[in-house]
């Protein structure tokens, strides 16, 4: 009896955590998106998207030195993922305070009610919306369960950790070129620098493009045009070094 009654307990509790996983990232059927809708959205590789521009090294420098003054911040954003016509949108808060905790909630139809922290111990604790949510799961911080609907690590969606994609790709080879001033184009309803990517020997076609504040350096909107499936990243009510408790990052 005793040994029945403790492989009772494992089954629920095996069964349980089967169905907050499948919950976390449940299958997500994506919104028809025509080719005038992207355009609209000003989502197109083809560069440079204003001129004139210049070469952007010392800007992306200056972008990483502004984010190091941030010892927390809490931001809302939204992704929009293409994918085969459609397209699925990721909506939440992010919360982030040094050297590495983060806190996300998400908000949007994707993974709705779902919430995710990276604790201070370096460990992932994370759990689904709805009835999935009575399951608290440990995780490693690199684990699948917590990517994005475009397939960003939930540990690389900060934004030190954006600044360090612009200079890796750079130290890859890739160039980087970005507007001579702020400019109010589609896409971003504020001025905002223009910083592109791209290859030597293809400067017509741009594998990201950045939108970003003039003052504050940090990005309003990201494109990755280079992911298998491509996205549109944006941020804002950005609201740094506001004093984020530890227990923020806690589940």
């Amino acid at each position: 009896m005793m040994v029945a009654k403790f492989f009772d307990k494992r089954l629920v509790c095996g069964l349980a955590l089967m169905m907050a996983a499948s919950c976390w990232q449940a299958a997500f059927a994506g919104a028809p998106v025509s080719v005038a809708a992207r355009k609209n959205m000003n989502f197109d590789a083809q560069g440079p998207l204003v001129e004139p521009m210049k070469e952007a090294n010392a800007f992306i420098d200056n972008m990483g030195k502004e984010v190091d003054r941030l010892n927390d911040y809490s931001l809302l954003f939204e992704t929009k993922t293409f994918k085969s016509g459609s397209s699925i949108t990721e909506a939440g808060k992010l919360f982030f305070k040094k050297p590495k905790m983060m806190r996300i909630e998400e908000t949007g139809e994707f993974n709705k009610g779902s919430v995710a922290v990276l604790q201070k111990d370096g460990k992932a604790r994370a759990r689904g919306g709805g009835i999935s949510g009575l399951v608290v799961l440990t995780l490693k911080p690199d684990d699948k369960m917590l990517d994005a609907a475009n397939g960003d690590k939930m540990e690389d969606s900060d934004l030190a950790s954006l600044v360090k994609v612009l200079k890796e790709r750079l130290k890859a080879g890739q160039i980087a070129r970005v507007s001579e001033k702020p400019v109010t184009v589609a896409g971003v309803s504020e001025p905002a620098y223009i910083l592109e990517l791209f290859k030597a020997g293809d400067p017509k076609t741009c594998l990201k493009r950045v939108w970003v504040h003039p003052s504050t350096y940090l990005p309003l909107r990201w494109d990755d045009y280079d992911y298998k499936n491509p996205c549109l990243s944006t941020w804002k009510d950005v609201k740094g070094n506001v004093g984020l408790s530890d227990d923020l990052f806690k589940l």
